[in-house]
């Protein structure tokens, strides 16, 4: 097909590339749009199979394609194509047999194409982020906050997604993703020593990819320190007030420059964040009621059974690595008949006082009853538990309770049981009652075990 000077005037005012390949599949024009997009000249491409152009993997599939365009089928498509520089771009292509007048032979097809690759990128992120926000199968708002991070990274081209918060000139890392070593969640710096200072001190969308070469940045301590060439940045509110920042960087200089598109989904991906901390906050504070005995301060049954069932489920191996230990106050009604309930609530109490300050941070202890109490004591031995419990039931029994006028000392009987791992909880509660009656039996104020 010749390709006339009215033609190609025409085709280069065009705001689309436009491509006319004949039938043995090689190139006879482009318009200037096309040489702009893919940085190539016409009289470099003329008569090049569009395979030359394309990877191999790509044309494999368009070639069938084009097939069919050759037979006289007008094709509209969406496309992902991995150039031969390795550039992967999403075109939205419509295909267009030509036929000749004369012969209505077909010799060749025209191809409309429009690089769609940021929008196709936005949209899958748009997507993605309904997903994480909608999918109740996702679980704790901190793994859904984590994967909107590796969305924002992957989205950006950045190496690092972090959500800090922020306190006075206090910096901490609360979430993050990287594609390199990962960052600690409660890693601090002082706030002046990021570059979350010059996010926050503009209260909008902040972003550079050549730091060394910007008056923001590149003077900067963060920069000195990191090196931290790509940075995009936006505080983050929390009921009108500042709360912290989301913000996204890597070492290396981003290609492109940052669009209104990606500044929008930055947006997007903060309100999705702020809305997962503020449930998060809620949930936190339900939980802490759910699982809290009001009157000690204490865990309550609920918590230590689910405790105990997130053991079993994430490793029952570990149970063998716990003791059961169930407390009893002594002759508690007693306390309460002679100096009233009050003051029983004061014994409960000291004595759950005494727990907190005698255990360790991988023992757990709950009220489960009146007033009975639950250990569950993570210790290598026998021998190590029998010192800690023994420790404690004489601390207890050393106490002296002041309730009005009146000076109030109690005891403890204690039960106790090594886990195994085959036990449930109802199982291990039955040992640990058991031995907790031997105690009792045996006179109270002392340790029994099964």
């Amino acid at each position: 097909m010749r390709i006339d000077r009215v033609f190609k005037k025409l085709a280069n005012t065009l705001p689309f590339m436009m491509a006319f390949i004949d039938t043995e599949r090689r190139y006879q024009f482009v318009n200037e749009r096309y040489e702009q997009f893919f940085d190539v000249k016409f009289a470099d491409l003329k008569g090049k199979l569009v395979a030359e152009v394309l990877g191999a993997e790509s044309y494999e599939r368009i070639s069938q394609i084009h097939s069919r365009v050759l037979a006289g089928e007008d094709i509209s498509l969406r496309e992902k194509v991995t150039l031969r520089d390795g550039r992967v771009l999403q075109l939205e292509i419509k295909y267009v047999p030509n036929q000749n007048q004369r012969t209505q032979q077909i010799n060749g097809f025209f191809a409309i194409i429009n690089d769609i690759t940021l929008y196709a990128s936005a949209a899958d992120v748009l997507r993605a982020v309904h997903d994480v926000m909608n999918r109740q199968t996702m679980g704790l708002s901190t793994d859904r906050i984590t994967k909107l991070l590796k969305l924002g990274c992957e989205y950006l081209n950045t190496d690092i997604g972090i959500v800090s918060r922020v306190i006075d000139n206090e910096y901490t890392v609360k979430y993050a993703w990287s594609t390199g070593d990962a960052i600690a969640p409660g890693t601090q710096f002082e706030l002046g020593n990021t570059y979350c200072s010059v996010t926050l001190a503009a209260s909008d969308v902040i972003a550079t990819r050549n730091a060394s070469k910007s008056k923001a940045f590149s003077g900067h301590p963060c920069y000195a320190a990191f090196k931290l060439e790509t940075y995009l940045g936006l505080p983050i509110r929390i009921n009108g007030k500042v709360w912290g920042t989301l913000n996204f960087s890597s070492a290396a200089s981003r290609g492109a420059p940052f669009t209104d598109l990606d500044k929008e989904l930055m947006g997007l991906l903060c309100s999705a964040i702020e809305t997962l901390i503020i449930n998060n906050s809620k949930t936190d504070r339900l939980e802490r009621l759910a699982y809290t005995d009001f009157l000690t301060g204490l865990s309550n049954r609920l918590f230590i059974n689910e405790f105990f069932e997130r053991l079993v489920y994430e490793n029952r191996e570990r149970l063998s690595q716990y003791y059961c230990a169930l407390v009893d106050i002594d002759h508690f009604k007693r306390i309460n008949d002679e100096f009233g309930h009050d003051a029983g609530d004061r014994v409960l109490q000291a004595v759950a006082l005494e727990f907190t300050d005698s255990l360790r941070n991988d023992d757990v202890c709950a009220r489960v009853g009146g007033e009975e109490f639950m250990l569950l004591i993570h210790a290598d031995a026998d021998s190590d538990t029998a010192r800690l419990i023994e420790r404690l039931r004489q601390s207890i029994a050393s106490l002296e309770i002041q309730h009005d006028q009146h000076r109030i000392s109690t005891t403890v009987s204690i039960g106790v049981t090594k886990l195994q791992e085959t036990d449930s909880f109802n199982r291990a509660y039955k040992r640990a009652d058991s031995a907790l009656y031997q105690s009792k039996s045996n006179g109270r104020n002392r340790m029994s075990w099964n």
